[in-house]
C-alpha cells in the first residue's frame, strides 16, 4: 500500500527521476473468457484442501447498507484437533470515529459516519452455532464447532449479517464518487504455530493475514452501478431494476471490490491477461497511460519473478488517500489521475501491482512482518524503473531513498528495527521509513554485493517456491542463503534488528 505521507515526497521523487515516458501500443481488448487461473503449476496446493466461500451481498446505495450471506467450507489443515474457529469482522472497527483506522488520520471527524457489521445467524453443519464476538474493536468472531474438527476434516458454515458502510475515504468506505468494500465480510482468521492470529485493525500498515481460498460472489446492485472486483466477472445479469455480478476467483487470497455509476472503463489484453481500468475522467492520455504502465509492470513482473497465474487484472480509481492491493485489484485514490502527476500514478500502479506477487501469490503476517511485502513492492519499484529508464535512473532513484530515509531518522530519532509487530511502530512515518524504505535498502544491498542476475534468482526462487502459501523471514533468508551461498545471519541483523 502507499499512503498519503509517503505520497507527499513521493511526488517529488518521481518528478526528479523520470525525465523521458515510453508509450506501448493499444492491444485490442477481447471477451473476458479465459479461465480463472491461466497457469497449470498450482505447486503441490492440493485444491481440495483449500478453503471455499459463497457470498451473496446485496447493496443498498442510498442508505449505505450492504446484506450478505456467506458459505465456509473449511477444511482443517492445521495438524491439530479444533473446537472453535475464529473469524475476522473488520468493519467494526469503524463504529466509533475516536478508535477507526483512518489512514493518515485522512478523515475530519465531522465528516466521519460510522460503519459495523451485524451477524444475524451462524450454523454449523446445518445446526444453530454458538458465537461470541471479542476483540479489541469486536474485530474477532468466535464460532465454536458442533464437534471437534479432526486433521483433514471439513466444516460447513453458514453466516448471515448486515453491514454499514462509514464514510471514509478508506479501504472500506465511501466518498463522493465511489464505495469501497476492502476487507468488509467475515473471513477465517489464520491458524498457524502460534494458534488462531485475531489481531485488531491496527491504524498503521496493512493488519491483514489470510490464506488463499476459492471465492464465488454474487452482488447485487442498483441497474446504474458499475462493479470492479477480484476475480473474473462470469456473469452480469438483469434483475428488474437491478444488476446482479457473478464473480469467480480461484487461489486468491481476499475477495475486495470497488462500485460507481461514474466508471469510465477501458479494457487490455495482456498476454492472457484480461486488464481493465476503472477511472473518472474521459482524459485519453490518462486512461492509455494507465493501461501502458499496469501492462509494463505486469509483463516485467511476470518476467523477473514469475508468471501472473491469474486471467484478470483492475486498475481501479476510487475516493482514497493513496494506493491498496488486493488479489487481482488495486486502488489508486482520484488524486493521482492527473497530467501534472503522471509519475506518480505511474509510481503507485508499479508498486501496488508488485504487491501482486508480494502480498497477493506471497503472502505473508502484515501485521508481525510487514516488510515482507513492502520491502519488495517498495523495491520492485526500482527493478521497474531500472528495466524501464535504465540503470542510471534506478540508482539515482536508490540514492534518494536512502537520503530520504537518513533524514527520517535523524529528525525522528525512532528505533531502527525493520521486523517487529505493527504494535511496536509509533506512527506512519517510522513505519513508513522502515518497513518501505530500509527494508528496500536492504534489498538493493544484496544486488550490490551479488549482482542483480543473483537477486532476480533470490526472487524467482522465492515466489516459486511460497507462491499461494504463507512465508517468513525465516523463509526468504533461507532462499538467500540457498542462491548464494552465504550466511545472511550479519546482514538481517544489521539490516533488518538493528544488531551489529
Amino acid at each position: 500500500m502507499i499512503n498519503v505521507n509517503r505520497k507527499r515526497w513521493l511526488l517529488f521523487v518521481i518528478i526528479v527521476i523520470i525525465v523521458s515516458f515510453a508509450f506501448l501500443g493499444v492491444i485490442k481488448t477481447e471477451e473476458n473468457d479465459y479461465p480463472n487461473i491461466i497457469v497449470s503449476n498450482y505447486d503441490g496446493i492440493d485444491k481440495e484442501s483449500v478453503n471455499n466461500y459463497k457470498i451473496e451481498v446485496e447493496i443498498n446505495t442510498q442508505e449505505k447498507m450492504y446484506y450478505g450471506k456467506e458459505w465456509v467450507s473449511y477444511t482443517n489443515n492445521t495438524q491439530n484437533v479444533l473446537k472453535e474457529l475464529f473469524f475476522h469482522i473488520y468493519p467494526n472497527a469503524f463504529k466509533d470515529k475516536k478508535t477507526a483506522p483512518l489512514l493518515n488520520g485522512y478523515m475530519l471527524e465531522r465528516d466521519f459516519d460510522p460503519g459495523y457489521i451485524n451477524l444475524k445467524k451462524i450454523e454449523v453443519d446445518g445446526k444453530e452455532a454458538e458465537f461470541i464476538i471479542e476483540g479489541d474493536k469486536d474485530t474477532a468472531l468466535k464460532v465454536k464447532l458442533q464437534h471437534f474438527l479432526k486433521e483433514s476434516e471439513k466444516a460447513n458454515i453458514y453466516l448471515e449479517f448486515e453491514g454499514k458502510i462509514p464514510r471514509t475515504e478508506d479501504r472500506f468506505g465511501y466518498g463522493n464518487k465511489s464505495i469501497n468494500f476492502g476487507n468488509w465480510y467475515p473471513i477465517l482468521a489464520v491458524y498457524d504455530e502460534s494458534g488462531w492470529n485475531t489481531e485488531p485493525y491496527y491504524s498503521i500498515g496493512d493488519p491483514f493475514y489470510s490464506c488463499v481460498s476459492n471465492y464465488v460472489v454474487n452482488i447485487t446492485v442498483p441497474e446504474d452501478i458499475i462493479v470492479a472486483t477480484s476475480g473474473k466477472i462470469v456473469k452480469e445479469k438483469k434483475r428488474g431494476n437491478k444488476k446482479v455480478f457473478e464473480i469467480e476467483g480461484n487461489l486468491i487470497r481476499d475477495f475486495a471490490f470497488s462500485i460507481s455509476n461514474d466508471y469510465i472503463v477501458r479494457k487490455r489484453n495482456v498476454d492472457g491477461i484480461l486488464m481493465s481500468s476503472y477511472s473518472f475522467t474521459d482524459d485519453d492520455e490518462i486512461n492509455e497511460y494507465i493501461l501502458d504502465t499496469g501492462q509494463k509492470a505486469l509483463t516485467l513482473f511476470s518476467k523477473v519473478f514469475g508468471k501472473y497465474p491469474y486471467s484478470n487484472f483492475s486498475i481501479v480509481a476510487s475516493d482514497f488517500s493513496g494506493g491498496m492491493e488486493y488479489p487481482e485489484f488495486i486502488m489508486i485514490g482520484e488524486d493521482y489521475y492527473d497530467n501534472d502527476y503522471l509519475p506518480a500514478l505511474e509510481n503507485v500502479i508499479v508498486h501496488e501491482t508488485a504487491h501482486q506477487w508480494w502480498y497477493g501469490l506471497v503472502g505473508n503476517n502484515e501485521i508481525d512482518e510487514a516488510w515482507l511485502d513492502e520491502s519488495l513492492a517498495t523495491y520492485s519499484e526500482s527493478i521497474y524503473i531500472g528495466e524501464t529508464y535504465g540503470e542510471k535512473e534506478r540508482d539515482r532513484y536508490m540514492d534518494i531513498l536512502k537520503i530520504n530515509y537518513e533524514h527520517m531518522k535523524d529528525a525522528l530519532k525512532f528505533d531502527e528495527t525493520v521486523v517487529k509487530p505493527l504494535s511496536k511502530f509509533k506512527d506512519w512515518d517510522d513505519y513508513g521509513s522502515l518497513v518501505y524504505t530500509k527494508g528496500a535498502l536492504f534489498i538493493d544491498s544484496i544486488r550490490k554485493d551479488y549482482g542483480e542476475k543473483a537477486l532476480y534468482r533470490i526472487l524467482n526462487r522465492y515466489y516459486e517456491e511460497f507462491k499461494y502459501l504463507n512465508a517468513t523471514t525465516e523463509n526468504f533468508k533461507r532462499v538467500c542463503e540457498d542462491v548464494t551461498g552465504d550466511d545472511f545471519t550479519p546482514r538481517m541483523n544489521l539490516w533488518l534488528y538493528g544488531i551489529d
